[in-house]
């Protein structure tokens, strides 16, 4: 018969051992050393994990530190996290704020807070309505971005389809916005089959359908299939391959 799993808590201030555990809950200020098996992390309070986690579950509503890899079906941040190594997940939530030293792996992941990645970002869908860097190549079938708060940076995007979106404002707010200026998106290059951008400035963007919407400033554009052009866009130069 299989050994049965432990859970683990540390409500105050404590350390413990890594291992296989079920539950792990951390609600004050706990350090576990070594790698972290589990069913499902929660943590509330202050975590430093000092090797790899593998969980089904993880919720950080606090602050954690991730030393090494951080494997798991769903993860969601509703507080901080920091990650030094690779980060994998089905579904990742970011709704608060998280720094990603190595590259993200998901099926879908949204952020609707603040994500930093070092390397790459590669998903099946990839939605954001909160600020991203990205140093590497940003990979996916699908991206869909709204601008807000801070300018997003993503070195490089290879995609199916995307779309990226100013936020809407209401009206009595508009000249306000354009007096403090709005939130771009600044990459090098963007590749896709279907693009559709709006405040985006990129040195190139190659497609087979391409709009450049309002507040873009593009350096080249290369397009096979279909380019449109807003009045308020800059293009240097367009190109149909």
């Amino acid at each position: 018969m299989a050994e049965e799993k432990k859970n683990l808590s540390i409500l105050g201030s404590g350390s413990a051992s890594g291992g296989c555990y079920e539950d792990v809950k951390i609600s004050g200020s706990g350090k576990i050393q070594g790698d972290l098996i589990c069913n499902s992390v929660t943590i509330n309070g202050s975590g430093l994990i000092g090797g790899d986690v593998k969980a089904a579950d993880v919720v950080i509503s606090g602050s954690a530190v991730i030393e090494k890899r951080f494997i798991a079906e769903s993860i969601t941040v509703n507080g901080s996290c920091k990650a030094k190594g690779d980060v994998s997940g089905e579904r990742i939530q970011i709704s608060g704020r998280a720094k990603v030293l190595g590259a993200i792996h998901s099926e879908r992941c949204t952020v609707s807070g603040i994500l930093s990645v070092d390397g790459d970002l590669e998903a099946e869908e990839f939605v954001a309505e909160g600020p991203v860097k990205i140093g590497g190549l940003c990979s996916a079938e699908r991206i869909d971005m709204t601008l807000s708060g801070m300018a997003s940076h993503i070195k490089e995007i290879g995609c199916g389809i995307l779309t990226v979106r100013r936020r809407f404002v209401p009206a009595l707010l508009e000249p306000l916005l354009t007096a403090f200026g709005r939130k771009k998106l600044i990459a090098d290059t963007i590749e896709g089959d279907h693009i559709a951008l709006e405040d985006t400035e990129a040195k190139v963007v190659r497609g087979n359908h391409v709009s450049i919407g309002a507040g873009c400033s593009i350096g080249r554009v290369y397009y096979k299939s279909e380019y449109k052009k807003d009045d308020k866009a800059t293009v240097r130069s367009a190109v149909k391959e």
